[in-house]
């Protein structure tokens, strides 16, 4: 996420810069400066758009939710666990 402020903070830099110049700028004109400033940074341009189908994202964020929900449960268990095992711990001490 910050690399992602950084970068909307490189480009806003920008359009103030134009429009204190009192530069005009048109759509493409700040499509082409988004994109420099983009790959100034290292980022690859998503030039493949319309190549990966809905029913394809679809599942493919199916299967990431799945394996995400796998991790969170696993988590809960063992914070759980170390939860009575904790208060286990505090029980003994008293």
């Amino acid at each position: 996420m910050k690399l992602l402020g950084l970068l909307v903070e490189q480009y806003l830099a920008f359009a103030e810069t134009m429009a204190q110049q009192q530069t005009p700028m048109y759509m493409k004109n700040w499509l082409e400066r988004l994109d420099s400033i983009l790959e100034l940074n290292g980022r690859e341009l998503l030039t493949h758009a319309g190549k990966i189908s809905h029913s394809m994202a679809v599942e493919k964020s199916n299967i990431e939710y799945k394996t995400f929900k796998k991790r969170l449960k696993k988590q809960q268990k063992e914070d759980n666990l170390m939860e009575i095992v904790n208060d286990i711990d505090r029980l003994k001490k008293h």
